[in-house]
């Protein structure tokens, strides 16, 4: 089949090498039928709001606020130029920072009807290790100041559950379901943790979200794709719908082992996955 990568990104974040074009270039190359940009919307709409933002880099993870029109009219001028060669979609991967959607909000407006997906996304935690950026190697200490792995991943489930919750967070997808388990971190209670995790799939399956089978943790420490299979497996009893994201920073590794993904979820029993335009959903077959 011709594979659809729903998720990459680009160097306006400052954390990904190669232009947008680069990405599109190399998607054509590889024959894929969609290439999603879905860079990360800005975190400078949180600094007057949140005092303690400048405690983690914030500004080496996303474009600024004036880079948001460029980003958006290189894609429209990418989606002309490219016209019969692939389809290119224009998303956002978007933190959830709990009571700050009145202030994201009034940013996104401008934006949202240009836009065929939105990622919701958790990197930055407030809980015991106060901000936490978990996901970021340069704060790695910070594991340090829980009991165990467990605690860091119940912050992350409730703080996710937050955010499928939140009646003025709009967003489509759910991003790297397990992301705590990086850099190998993995949970100490399975029955504990697994009961969270069940709690927020239902939540997920009450809101008509998809979640994304994120490819980019067969690259990391952890050697294991977001979600785990044994999530996945749970996601299929549910009948919560997935799609394919490679979390590319760089052009190698759109559609980064894809083969080995489509794989895995026809063994679970997966024969489709979720395809946007214009923040509408349908279903492409596995084949």
């Amino acid at each position: 089949m011709r594979f659809e990568d729903w998720h990459t990104h680009n160097s306006l974040c400052r954390h990904a090498k190669g232009s947008i074009e680069d990405y599109v270039k190399k998607a054509v190359e590889l024959k894929l039928s969609v290439i999603g940009a879905s860079d990360h919307f800005p975190y400078g709409f949180l600094s007057s709001e949140i005092s303690s933002l400048d405690d983690i880099p914030y500004k080496r993870y996303a474009m600024t606020l004036d880079e948001v029109d460029g980003y958006i009219l290189e894609l429209e001028h990418l989606k002309e130029k490219y016209k019969g060669k692939i389809q290119i979609k224009s998303a956002f991967e978007i933190d959830f920072f709990k009571n700050q959607e009145h202030v994201l909000n009034r940013y996104l407006k401008n934006y949202i009807n240009k836009l065929d997906y939105i990622l919701g996304s958790v990197h930055v935690l407030f809980g015991k290790a106060g901000i936490f950026a978990f996901d970021d190697g340069r704060f790695l200490n910070k594991y340090k100041v829980y009991d165990n792995n467990d605690e860091i991943y119940l912050e992350f489930y409730n703080t996710l559950q937050d955010m499928i919750k939140s009646k003025k967070f709009d967003f489509d997808i759910v991003s790297h379901f397990d992301l705590p388990k990086k850099f190998d971190k993995r949970a100490e209670t399975y029955d504990l943790i697994m009961e969270k995790v069940v709690e927020t799939l239902e939540l997920a399956k009450k809101r008509d979200l998809t979640i994304e089978i994120n490819s980019s943790g067969l690259r990391k420490k952890i050697r294991e794709q977001y979600p785990s299979v044994e999530i996945i497996e749970k996601m299929y009893e549910l009948d919560i719908p997935v799609l394919l994201g490679s979390d590319a920073h760089q052009i190698n590794e759109i559609a980064y082992e894809f083969k080995y993904i489509i794989g895995l979820l026809k063994n679970i029993g997966y024969n489709q996955l979720a395809h946007y335009n214009k923040r509408n959903r349908t279903f492409i077959e596995i084949d």
